[in-house]
């Protein structure tokens, strides 16, 4: 493998590295929160933190599966029905599981378009590592939103910041 090649799939691999820390930091702080106040409705897209938080969980399950050659048509139904514990350990097993996927791809992962339809049914082929970064920051938004909730219930949130990971001593 060329050196190039060798940084571009570190540079995946660190990326789910820091999403995977980011995602710890931010369930070890909703774990400060009781379950009404995780259920208390907020008015935002999802209506709650627990809605937002199993939301980004069925995210994150939606694009493995996708990356996994399949495409499912919504969240499982597990979403609605597991508690914040669950949601917490789906989180980390899709975690684990798409970690494997893309080492056990290798290089193979930066050359690899995915063909997957969306929820609305459109057919779309995009580049696995385009597909990892969406999904990357699709979580960090969300985990913005999260903090926002945890401040209002006056509970700090944690610093999800890339940089503070990397400062942190992770590998580059």
């Amino acid at each position: 493998m060329s050196a190039d090649i060798s940084r571009a799939l570190g540079d995946l691999i660190n990326l789910i590295t820091y999403d995977e820390w980011a995602s710890t930091r931010i369930v070890t702080a909703l774990a400060a929160l009781d379950d009404g106040q995780r259920r208390e409705p907020d008015g935002s897209s999802f209506g709650s933190v627990h809605g937002t938080f199993a939301h980004l969980v069925g995210a994150q399950w939606i694009w493995l599966e996708r990356w996994r050659g399949d495409s499912p048509g919504g969240a499982p139904d597990w979403v609605l029905l597991d508690d914040f514990d669950e949601l917490a350990a789906r989180l980390r097993t899709i975690e684990v599981q798409r970690r494997g996927l893309l080492e056990g791809m290798g290089a193979r992962a930066l050359a690899t378009d995915v063909s997957y339809r969306t929820l609305a049914g459109r057919e779309n082929r995009d580049p696995l590592p385009e597909l990892v970064r969406h999904a990357v920051n699709h979580a960090t938004y969300h985990r913005g939103q999260l903090a926002l909730r945890l401040r209002q219930f006056r509970v700090a949130p944690p610093a999800t910041d890339y940089i503070l990971w990397r400062r942190e001593g992770r590998p580059l």
